[in-house]
């Protein structure tokens, strides 16, 4: 059933993105290439203990919703769908995720159960389970400002207007690609971790202004808008970062030495091995419960 125009949407876990992502719906862009929606009723749940007591004061979905928004974190996701009442409440609406490292089959088995389990319910083999929409998506922090890149995958079953929905609601906070599920840890841990790491080349280059005697704050603007508008460039240097570095590496300058040094150190074999770590963990969580 194409997914109506005005659905109803319920946030689970308001915390920073699910925050941003319920603001952005809430006060829609003029996205004029794609369908447009307007959310009909909004419902937000919040829960930040860590136990399973204070998880159960998390209520569950509105019955009413079309769309359910998982956003609470990975670690606890046991303990929200242990609510009584929780699964019962989801099963049968569109559901989307943005819980690191959890996949669309994991999805499936936090709703329905496992197959093999002896206390799985008629559910299990119902038109619901068989059509499951679900959507595994992964926002960066810049959804706070509406700059976000969001990488999304679905079950197969998912229809086409619930795909332009979830198009829809991830360019209200930036833009959005949807990607195969089999490129979605690397490519996620790209997206979710690459500004983190990004942040701590910044805190290093800070570090040695401080250190030839320049206070932090007289430079973390110059610092960050140049790598802003250096990371701009990319695009139009060509296909590999490594053009646009060569061109800004001239000959016995300053740069080249620069880089000389970060390559003695091994710093880009230690970016490649720290992504290659975070893709892992990221397929670990599945498992992890």
């Amino acid at each position: 059933m194409p997914l109506d125009a005005n659905p109803t949407i319920a946030v689970i876990g308001c915390g920073t993105l699910g925050t941003a992502l319920a603001t952005g719906i809430l006060a829609p862009k003029d996205t004029s290439d794609s369908p447009k929606f307007t959310i009909k009723h909004l419902i937000a749940t919040a829960g930040t203990a860590s136990s399973k007591r204070a998880a159960s004061k998390t209520p569950s979905p509105n019955t009413n919703a079309d769309v359910v928004l998982l956003a609470v974190k990975p670690i606890k996701r046991e303990d929200v769908f242990s609510i009584p009442g929780f699964k019962e409440a989801i099963r049968g609406k569109i559901v989307i995720s943005i819980m690191a490292g959890i996949t669309t089959a994991e999805l499936a088995r936090l709703i329905y159960g496992n197959d093999d389990d002896d206390d799985n319910d008629e559910h299990n083999n119902s038109n619901e389970r068989v059509n499951l929409q679900a959507i595994r998506a992964m926002p960066n922090m810049a959804a706070r400002i509406r700059s976000a890149v969001t990488l999304y995958t679905s079950t197969p079953t998912t229809t086409p207007s619930t795909l332009s929905f979830t198009h829809w609601l991830f360019t209200q906070v930036g833009t959005a690609q949807s990607i195969p599920e089999k490129s979605f840890d690397i490519c996620a841990v790209l997206v979710g971790c690459a500004g983190s790491l990004l942040l701590l080349v910044i805190d290093g280059l800070l570090d040695a202004a401080v250190a030839e005697g320049v206070r932090r704050p007289e430079v973390q603007d110059l610092v960050v808008n140049s790598a802003i508008g250096m990371m701009r460039l990319v695009p139009e240097a060509g296909d590999h970062p490594g053009l646009l570095r060569e061109k800004i590496a001239s000959p016995g300058g300053c740069s080249i030495r620069a880089l000389l040094e970060l390559e003695r150190l091994g710093v880009r074999s230690a970016f490649t091995g720290a992504i290659l770590k975070a893709a892992e963990r990221s397929r670990e969580m599945s498992g992890s419960r």
